[in-house]
């Protein structure tokens, strides 16, 4: 399957337009849209900063490695 990204601006109106495309008039197209994604360095610094909101939260930091394991066997153990 061909597949062709580019990127573009929603106008007024919620309207999007997308020119130059690689395929042939009258040609029927999947159309899928998101928000341009960031950039490996505002996805890492996104990322810290949720890190520390969830280590920052109460009672985090007496959780041990052994707590973890055993919440986890009991998740895959259907509990």
């Amino acid at each position: 399957m061909e597949i062709y990204e580019t990127s573009a601006t929603v106008e007024e109106r919620g309207q999007v337009r997308v020119a130059g495309v690689p395929f042939a008039p009258g040609t029927e197209v999947e159309v899928t849209i998101s928000p341009k994604r960031r950039s490996a360095e505002e996805f890492a610094a996104a990322w810290q900063r949720v890190c520390a909101e969830l280590r920052s939260r109460p009672g985090v930091q007496d959780l041990t490695e052994e707590d973890i394991r055993e919440e986890i066997d009991r998740y895959r153990a259907g509990e």
